[in-house]
């Protein structure tokens, strides 16, 4: 241990004064360290990629989607001891020597400080949503083969695909927790590996109901309650009657779950509510019981807040991502890697603009994040060509021209009705003629 940490602090020493040192402004270096010991993938040898510079290497992919892997080293100044810029060849094997590990690691501890550390509002319990996210990978023999993808009428998809399932804060839009899985991983089953957490309210879609998994999630801490639209076919006995379209019920529980889960109830109750939006009857289902804490109609309109995650993957996949629809990676440690590489991302933009609303007085998804992103990375673009220091500096002005990057109030009363907006079709999509 002592000539690891030798070597560490060697290679620290070692770092260009205006490159990657300039990057602990947004990540603490310790951090780093400690994901890189924990998960046993720290630089031994003095390479011209070492560990710690290949984490930085992989959330750059991740900020400079458009950048080609060896122009994301040069822009992030990368190279130890100012070297001149290594072969591609070199930054393919320091993230092959990486693996995805150190990142998994990585993301926990940032959460862990940040979003899941300091809550949005102090004195109310966190609202919370879990959903499932997509990303196609490229089309390699090693992808397909571990990754999977979807089956249509016509055949396979046309990309090997990865499953996750994430926790979002709806009040901040700030992940915190994630789980990668290949493509044939269910979501309940991954999201039966989330840290909930303690006073708070998580919303799930319907595809999340199950007794085994509701009552694992609301009995794992202190006030974990959960809410959800309930199924059309739910089977349930009304207990008792709160109100009016308001019930405490009481629902069997399957032979084949209390098979699984020996420990499980023959019956277990929760809340039924039933409203009446847009000329429809919808039924929401919760753990909430408590009837002057907890009113129906707040909990029916708590539940819109589930788009908020929706959002939230936009903000991953369409801007973060420039709408790019397939990744880089073409080996599934790789692909996984770069997936983790993309949540520290959002989790570091989404830091600073939390940073930012609360520098102008409005709540953190008031911040453009499209505009904010371009301000945020094009500083950190700037890194390798500015004077030691300047980073933390232009992330402080950033701040203070934070009232520059706030959005309007949302206006009330909006629907986020689901549309399709790529056919499936078996045949090409139609583009239109490129004038000269």
């Amino acid at each position: 241990m002592s000539l690891l940490q030798t070597t560490l602090n060697e290679t620290l020493e070692a770092l260009p004064a205006n490159g990657i040192a300039q990057l602990s402004a947004l990540i603490d270096p310790d951090w780093i360290e400690q994901a890189l010991q924990a998960t046993g993938r720290a630089s031994i040898r003095r390479r011209k990629l070492p560990a710690q510079h290949a984490v930085w290497l992989v959330i750059g992919l991740a900020l400079f989607r458009q950048m080609p892997l060896w122009q994301v080293v040069q822009e992030m100044a990368l190279t130890l001891d100012g070297q001149e810029l290594p072969v591609p060849s070199a930054s393919v094997q320091a993230r092959q020597r990486l693996g995805p590990e150190p990142l998994a690691h990585l993301f926990e501890l940032l959460t862990q400080a940040w979003g899941r550390a300091h809550p949005v509002h102090e004195q109310t319990l966190r609202v919370l949503a879990v959903d499932g996210v997509v990303w196609s990978a490229p089309e390699s023999v090693d992808n397909r083969q571990v990754l999977g993808s979807g089956q249509t009428q016509y055949g396979p998809q046309p990309w090997p695909m990865v499953r996750a399932v994430c926790l979002l804060d709806t009040d901040s839009h700030e992940l915190l927790d994630a789980q990668l899985g290949d493509y044939g991983c269910g979501e309940l089953t991954l999201a039966s590996g989330l840290r909930g957490l303690d006073h708070s309210i998580t919303l799930f879609d319907r595809a999340y109901f199950s007794a085994s998994f509701l009552l694992t999630w609301s009995q794992a801490g202190e006030q974990r309650h959960w809410l959800m639209r309930a199924k059309d076919n739910l089977r349930y006995e009304v207990a008792q009657t709160l109100g009016e379209g308001d019930w405490l019920i009481r629902m069997p529980v399957s032979p084949r779950a209390r098979k699984l889960h020996t420990e499980l109830p023959s019956h277990w109750q929760a809340r039924l509510i039933e409203v009446s939006a847009g000329g429809k009857i919808r039924r929401i289902i919760t753990s909430m019981l408590d009837l002057q804490r907890f009113a129906a109609a707040s909990l029916a309109q708590l539940y819109r807040q589930r788009w908020e995650i929706e959002l939230g993957f936009r903000e991953i996949k369409q801007s973060l991502q420039q709408g790019q629809a397939v990744l880089r990676s073409k080996q599934p440690e790789l692909v996984r890697q770069e997936i983790w590489g993309i949540l520290i991302a959002h989790t570091l933009l989404r830091r600073w603009m939390r940073l930012m609303a609360q520098h102008a007085g409005v709540e953190p998804t008031r911040i453009s994040f499209h505009t904010a992103r371009h301000a945020i990375v094009g500083t950190i673009n700037a890194v390798h060509l500015a004077r030691t220091g300047t980073l933390p500096a232009l992330l402080q002005q950033l701040l203070k021209q934070a009232r520059y990057f706030v959005l309007p109030p949302r206006r009330s009363g909006r629907s986020f009705p689901r549309e399709v907006k790529r056919s499936r079709s078996k045949f090409p999509t139609k583009k239109m003629p490129v004038s000269t």
